[in-house]
C-alpha cells in the first residue's frame, strides 16, 4: 500500500540560497538513500493557504514512513533544515479511494482540494467522486492521481489531488460553469473545503 509523506514549511528570506543547496545536496539525495522513502515532488503553493513549500515523499508502507523517522540520519537532516525554514508541519497520507494514486513522470502542476466529508453523506459523496467529480474534472483539463486520508497531521482529513500539465488549464477549469457546478453539489457533502494550486519549485531538476 503506497502512503504518502507531506512536509509543509517556509523557507527564510534570509536563508534562501543556504536552503536550495542543503535541500538539493543533502535533504533530498540523503532520504532517497535510505530506502524508506522517495521524494518524488517539491512544490511551491501559488495559489491558497501556507505554509507555502511542500515536499512530497512516497512510500510502501506506514512501517517504511515509521523507520525513517527513527534514523539518525533522518533527525540530523531535520535538525538542520529547521535553522532554514519556519512554520513545519508534516501529514502523512494513506489511500482513501475512489481514486487511485499515481505520481506522474512528466512536469505538471497540481490542483488539490481538501476537506472533511459529512458522516452521514459518504456514501452521496463516493458514488458523486465516481460518477461526476473524476469524469468532469479530466474533461475539464485537470486528471484526478489520488484521494488520500490524513492518518496524522493536521486536517482537514481529505486531500483530493488533480495534475494538468500548464496553469492555464487549471484557470480555464476554476472560471467554467461546470466547475462552479461540481464544487456547489460538493459542498453539500464535505466542509472545511479549500483548495492549492501548487507548481514546481524546480529542486528536483
Amino acid at each position: 500500500m503506497t502512503v504518502k509523506f507531506i512536509q509543509y514549511w517556509d523557507v527564510l528570506s534570509e536563508r534562501g540560497d543556504e536552503f536550495s543547496k542543503f535541500i538539493a545536496k543533502n535533504y533530498i539525495p540523503e532520504i532517497n538513500e535510505t530506502g524508506y522513502l522517495k521524494i518524488v515532488g517539491s512544490w511551491h503553493v501559488a495559489s491558497g493557504e501556507g505554509p507555502y513549500f511542500i515536499m512530497e515523499g512516497v512510500a510502501d508502507s506506514v512501517k517504511d514512513v515509521h523507520g525513517l523517522l527513527q534514523l539518525d540520519e533522518f533527525k540530523k537532516l531535520s535538525h538542520l533544515l529547521h535553522f532554514l525554514i519556519t512554520n513545519y508541519k508534516s501529514k502523512l497520507l494513506v489511500p482513501a479511494g475512489p481514486i487511485e494514486g499515481v505520481v506522474p513522470e512528466d512536469k505538471n502542476y497540481r490542483f488539490n482540494h481538501h476537506y472533511n466529508v459529512i458522516y452521514d453523506k459518504i456514501d452521496d459523496y463516493i458514488a458523486f467522486m465516481k460518477d461526476e467529480h473524476l469524469p468532469i474534472m479530466e474533461e475539464l483539463g485537470v486528471k484526478m492521481i489520488g484521494a488520500w486520508y490524513v492518518a496524522i497531521g493536521p486536517g482537514p482529513n481529505m486531500v483530493v489531488e488533480g495534475a494538468c500539465p500548464g496553469v492555464k488549464l487549471i484557470m480555464d477549469a476554476i472560471g467554467s460553469e461546470r466547475y462552479r457546478r461540481l464544487t456547489e453539489k460538493l459542498l453539500t457533502m464535505v466542509d472545511g473545503f479549500g483548495s492549492k494550486i501548487m507548481v514546481d519549485s524546480g529542486v528536483l531538476h
